[in-house]
Parts: structure tokens; C-alpha cells; sequence
């Protein structure tokens, strides 16, 4: 199921509270409707009542007077039942008999101010008032409620009008509303974006009104401000590092390359065996150079190249050295076209990856380079990998890149080519058979290119 946008929510959750307080409104009106309908009916048998005592006065209260009574009631009642008069009058004596507009006494149920409410034959609704004679005998005044008044005809009309309007307009003030909140927080995903894909220099322009989402928008810039601030520093620091150490391992090589040519064996062979450490010294001061360099590099050009091109490019570096010295053929398959991303970083790792696998390939063998284009998490994704015939990695690392090299390196290549997987928003996976490793890239098209291409 497709997830809702937050307009689209905002919307749905209003107009369900709107509907939801309009049908509470609307039930209301329909009880006050209801009820006056009642105390008009209670009215009317009150008025009943009083007219029967104008009418026939100390009658109610005299015993003696009781058969007068029941049969006054009853002439009544009969005569409001044959000329359909909307007024019900009865009489029960102590013994039980009911005569009048009715042949039965009716079920009732209590109401409010000595009114009771009952059932018709045909369903509708009574009140009565109830007056018990001196004698056991009681009185019956009951007039049917009114069938729904104008009230609520007019209400089912007009209500069911205002309730679509304002629907419509609680729909459109929620997309309103949404939609900018939706954009502000838009924006701050951006800039989470990009600063993910390298640009700490990026701020977010429009911080908007001081609310929850301005404030958050403040500290984050305030946030970025300070890591942009240490990182910086630590660049800083490392440029600092390697221009200190660079001119002084040089003229530690270029003295132990001297002392080679010494006449003493024993010092010649111990100065070429430090002269071969410097030199993997050197080789990894240049590869954390080199890492520090992709890492910071947020410039990539944007730019499609040719997918095919680019591998041939890296497998040109190694081809001729493997084949002539290792016997090592290098077998391309290539199924993508073109790709968006960095092609120099690109080369890079693929170089890198074919370097470590020279290294463990037996003579004979050969090294697969493949290249093929699908798709990761919805968008489009290149794939790469190198596989092998060598003995593969002796510790697999859980993350491709923490282990040390057991390949005579100095354990940074796999550390490299994760870089730049992560800066083109994919993933590295180091794997072994029988027959060797595969080391395997995933990548997709930074949103630093994908943005403005």
C-alpha cells in the first residue's frame, strides 16, 4: 500500500474531525427536536387535564363522584376516538378495567415531570400524564408526539449542504497547510541529502517562521555550521601531516637507497629491507591521502560516460603486466551502456580491485571484470565485480574494508573502493566460492548528479 503524503493526511484528518463534529452538531439539533416535539405533547395533555377539571370542578378529588367520572372519561374518549381527535383519554378502575379512547392501557415508561412515554399500535410515541383518583381508579391524558417537524426536514437539507461544503474547504485548508509544511520539511530533506553526499558547506536558506520546524531548521544550521567547522580542522591537520612527512621520508628513501650500494652485504640487505617497509610506508601515507581526497571531494562532475570504456580503461592498466608476467587473463562482460556518477572514481575502484586480485591469482587463471546495469531500491543501479580464481580472502570482514589485507598490501584498496561506493550511494559486498573471491559494487547516480542532470 502506497504511503499517504503528509497534504494528503492532513486533509483525510480534517475533514474527518470536521465530519465528525458536524455529525455530533447534527445529532444534537436532532435531540432538541425531538424533546421540544415531547414537551409539546406534555403541554397538550396537561392542557387536557386542566379542561376536564374547569369542566367538571371537585369532581377529580370526590370519591362519591368517581362513576361520574369514568363515565365522563369515557364519553370523551370514545368521542376522540371516533372523530380521530389527536387526544387519548383513559380510565382504569381499581380492579383493572380500561375504557375510553382505548381498549387497552398502554406500556409506558417514565419521562421527566410525572410524563411517561409510550407505544402506539402503529409505533408512534405517546405522553401521558397520569393522575390517580381517591378509589384505587387512574387517568390517562396522552397526546401522540408529532411526526419530524420542519425542523428537522430543514436541517437534513441545509445540514447536508454545509456538511459538503465544509468538507470541501476543510480539504482544501488542509492541502494548503500541508503542502507548506510539506515544503519546509522538503527542504530540510535536501540539505540532509546533500550533506550525506559530501557538501558540508550547505545551509538551509529559508529557516521560516520561529515554529517547531524554524527551530529545528536553526539548530540544524547550527549543527552543520559546527561540523563544517571541525571537519575543516581536520583537514587542516592532515594536509599539515602530510606536508611535514612527505619531504622527510623522501630523503629517508633516497639515503637508503644509498646505503644499497654499501660494501658491507649485511648493511646493503638490511638497508633494502627497510627501503622495501618505507616504500609500503609511503604507499599507504599516499592511499589515506587519497581516501582523504575522495571523501572531501565534493565536485563530481555531472556528466553520463560510457560504462564500457570506463572498465576498459581500468583493465588496460593491468592487462599487459598480467598477461606477460602471471599469465593471468583479464575476461570482460559488459551489459550496460552509459551511467551517471564520477568516471575517474570509478576507474579508480575497478583498478584498485583488479590490482588486489593480481595479487592472489595463480598462473593460468583468470580474472573476471563484469559490468552490468539494473536496479537498487527503485532507481537505476550499475553493478560491477571482479571475481578471481585466487584463495580468496583467508578472514572474510563483516564490513568489506576492516580487515587487514593478507595480501601483502597495506589494507586500504578495499577501504578506497568502499569510499567511493557510499559516495555514489551504494554498497561493496566481498564474497568467496571455490574458486576465489568476488568483490562486488552496486552503485546509483549521487544526488548531488542526479539533482542537476
Amino acid at each position: 500500500m502506497k504511503t499517504l503524503l503528509l497534504p494528503a493526511k492532513t486533509a483525510l484528518l480534517l475533514a474527518f474531525f470536521s465530519a465528525l463534529a458536524l455529525t455530533l452538531s447534527a445529532a444534537a439539533l436532532f435531540m432538541v427536536d425531538r424533546d421540544a416535539r415531547r414537551i409539546a405533547a406534555a403541554e397538550s395533555a396537561r392542557y387536557d387535564y386542566e379542561a376536564l377539571a374547569e369542566k367538571l370542578p371537585g369532581v377529580l378529588d370526590d370519591p362519591a363522584a368517581t362513576p361520574l367520572l369514568a363515565g365522563a372519561v369515557r364519553e370523551i374518549g370514545s368521542y376522540a376516538a371516533r372523530t380521530g381527535q389527536p387526544r387519548i383519554l383513559l380510565y382504569r378502575d381499581a380492579q383493572g378495567g380500561v375504557s375510553g379512547s382505548a381498549p387497552a392501557w398502554p406500556r409506558l415508561r417514565p419521562w421527566r415531570d410525572g410524563y411517561a412515554i409510550a407505544k402506539t399500535a402503529s409505533g408512534s410515541d405517546i405522553v401521558a400524564l397520569i393522575r390517580p383518583l381517591p378509589r384505587g381508579g387512574t387517568l390517562l391524558f396522552a397526546r401522540p408526539v408529532q411526526s419530524a417537524s420542519a425542523l428537522r426536514t430543514s436541517l437534513g437539507l441545509w445540514g447536508g449542504g454545509i456538511v459538503l461544503l465544509l468538507l470541501g474547504l476543510s480539504v482544501v485548508t488542509a492541502l494548503m497547510v500541508g503542502g507548506q509544511t510539506a515544503a519546509r520539511i522538503r527542504r530540510l530533506n535536501d540539505v540532509c541529502d546533500q550533506v550525506a553526499e559530501g557538501d558540508i558547506g550547505r545551509r538551509i536558506a529559508e529557516t521560516g517562521p520561529a515554529d517547531e520546524i524554524g527551530i529545528l531548521a536553526r539548530h540544524m544550521n547550527g549543527m552543520l555550521a559546527e561540523l563544517e567547522r571541525r571537519i575543516h580542522g581536520l583537514r587542516a591537520a592532515s594536509d599539515h601531516i602530510a606536508h611535514d612527512l612527505r619531504t622527510p621520508l623522501a630523503r629517508v628513501r633516497a639515503r637508503l637507497s644509498t646505503m644499497e650500494n654499501a660494501p658491507d652485504e649485511a648493511v646493503a640487505l638490511q638497508a633494502a629491507r627497510a627501503a622495501e617497509e618505507l616504500e609500503r610506508l609511503m604507499a599507504a601515507f599516499n592511499a589515506l591521502l587519497e581516501l582523504r581526497e575522495i571523501e572531501a571531494d565534493v565536485g563530481i562532475p555531472a556528466s553520463p560516460f560510457d560504462v564500457a570504456e570506463a572498465v576498459e580503461t581500468a583493465v588496460e592498466l593491468y592487462e599487459a603486466v598480467a598477461e606477460d608476467e602471471k599469465g593471468v587473463r583479464i575476461v570482460r562482460d559488459i551489459r550496460a551502456s552509459y551511467f551517471i556518477g564520477d568516471r575517474e572514481l570509478l576507474v579508480r575502484a575497478l583498478a584498485n580491485l583488479i590490482d588486489n586480485a593480481l595479487k592472489v591469482a595463480p598462473h593460468g587463471s583468470a580474472i573476471r571484470v563484469a559490468a552490468q546495469s539494473g536496479e537498487l531500491d527503485g532507481e537505476a543501479a550499475l553493478t560491477l565485480s571482479v571475481t578471481d580464481e585466487g584463495p580468496g580472502f583467508a578472514n572474510m570482514p563483516a564490513e568489506p574494508g576492516e580487515a587487514r589485507s593478507t595480501l601483502g598490501g597495506h589494507g586500504l584498496g578495499l577501504v578506497i573502493v568502499r569510499a567511493i561506493a557510499e559516495r555514489h550511494r551504494g554498497t561493496l559486498t566481498v564474497s568467496k566460492d571455490d574458486r576465489g573471491a568476488c568483490v562486488t559494487l552496486i552503485l546509483r547516480t549521487p544526488r548531488l548528479l542526479s539533482t542537476s542532470v
